[in-house]
């Protein structure tokens, strides 16, 4: 089996990165593939995926060691597969800290730390990939939809899904109606009863808890903050979190005493060196997860809570997910520790910069293909890439050129074969610095 362009990175790295090169080879050579599809999958999975993540993983662990942590509770959904990386490695490294699973979603802490009465400050009800419709806001509030048209239509807020609140208008709109007193009347018992599940499950999962640590994708961070604020107004205290990567904005987000970044940190150290361009809609998609969005809390017979899903992942399940899952398991469980604190992240930058910024047609096909959703109910799903029109392209030249909803830019051109190479070349050197609206 030949080595792929990953593996001869990470082999001429030496140490810990030449480690996770013969497990890529070993990983590739133990997961069986049906199809170019799914051979994709595999080796970038091996040679991609699993050493970022587990670079992060082996980091993490290090670094909950050095603050003295009793656990780390990894974050649904983003944070499944770090925590089945972490239970593998957690042994073999002689880490005995707990290593939990819980179950998390802007759904429910972010409503939970709302003020029914500011909920036209809430920027988590109009933000996401693809921005909030009027549909989308009454979802995230739980509001009936027949309670809606006719506020919305006082306030000048268009109940047309196409409308949405990326329009100034439109978004102006949506925050007088949840600005409503009728809106804030209904809702306030909802935040109020999700208010009170959210801080039994982090009692009750160790959250609430200076020597637990907070495990997530990361990014802007609002979803810890708003735990930390619900945390905070009962007189608890907060848990650390760590993140892969920190996209501190100018207002919301986790405070930065809070938060420990791992590949880089726009807010402060280690810097923004380590950074690649889109960096979250890559991380998300190495980061899916075999189940949906937790939509609330429920208490079970015996008393305690358990989460709410609203279904089975089958998006991700029909793309791949068990040949992606299997590559990332027999790649840890081949990993060589030896050297499992040296400092990689140059070189795995590099690799995974190389994967997102020039794919071959095979990888962006493939991945491209994947249903990429950030939406805090799973209501805007889209392919992370997909080819442009022939009259998009011609465009690639002007300043103003742009690309949509593709979260992948370089995976959507690299689809259009020679044209997409022709415009990539009109793109460059802005083309690695280019891409689909910053994730929130």
């Amino acid at each position: 089996m030949k080595d792929t362009r990953y593996e001869v990175a990470l082999t001429n790295g030496g140490g810990l990165a030449a480690a996770m090169g013969r497990a890529s080879r070993a990983a590739r050579e133990a997961v069986p593939v049906a199809d170019e599809h799914e051979t994709a999958i595999r080796d970038v999975a091996a040679g991609v995926a699993a050493p970022v993540l587990t670079g992060y993983v082996l980091w993490l662990l290090e670094a909950a060691r050095e603050r003295d942590l009793d656990r780390l509770c990894f974050l649904s959904r983003d944070a499944q597969v770090i925590h089945e990386i972490a239970r593998t490695l957690a042994p073999r490294l002689g880490t005995d800290i707990e290593l939990r699973y819980v179950y998390s979603s802007r759904r429910t802490w972010s409503l939970s730390a709302s003020d029914p009465y500011r909920l036209d400050e809430a920027d988590w009800l109009f933000n996401s990939f693809i921005r909030s419709n009027a549909a989308d806001v009454c979802a995230r509030l739980g509001l009936d939809p027949d309670m809606a048209p006719p506020l919305l239509a006082r306030v000048g807020a268009s109940s047309h899904p196409a409308d949405r609140a990326d329009s100034p208008a439109q978004n102006a709109a949506l925050r007088r109606f949840v600005a409503l007193p009728e809106v804030a009347r209904t809702i306030a018992p909802r935040i109020g009863r999700m208010r009170e599940l959210v801080l039994a499950y982090a009692r009750q999962e160790g959250m609430a808890s200076a020597t637990t640590g907070l495990v997530d994708a990361g990014w802007t961070g609002r979803m810890v903050a708003a735990l930390h604020s619900v945390l905070d107004s009962a007189g608890l205290p907060l848990p650390h979190a760590y993140f892969w990567g920190h996209e501190r904005r100018k207002a919301g987000g986790v405070a930065p005493e809070h938060v420990s970044p791992y590949m880089y940190n726009t807010a402060g150290e280690p810097g923004i060196q380590w950074r690649v361009p889109d960096s979250p809609y890559i991380i998300e998609t190495f980061c899916m997860s075999d189940h949906s969005i937790v939509s609330g809390y429920r208490e079970t017979a015996d008393g305690t809570l358990t989460a709410e899903l609203k279904e089975s992942n089958t998006a991700v399940t029909k793309w791949g997910f068990d040949v992606y899952r299997a590559t990332v398991r027999a790649f840890t469980e081949a990993l060589e520790t030896e050297s499992a604190t040296e400092d990689i992240r140059p070189i795995l930058s590099s690799v995974l910069r190389g994967f997102w910024t020039r794919p071959t047609h095979a990888e962006a096909a493939a991945w491209g293909a994947y249903p990429y959703d950030s939406d805090p109910l799973g209501r805007s799903t889209l392919p992370l890439a997909r080819p442009f029109t022939p009259e998009e392209l011609a465009g690639a030249g002007d300043p103003d050129f742009r690309w949509g909803d593709r979260a992948w830019l370089p995976g959507s051109l690299a689809l259009n074969g020679e044209h997409g190479r022709r415009a990539a070349e009109l793109l460059a050197p802005r083309l690695e610095w280019l891409g689909a609206p910053a994730a929130d």
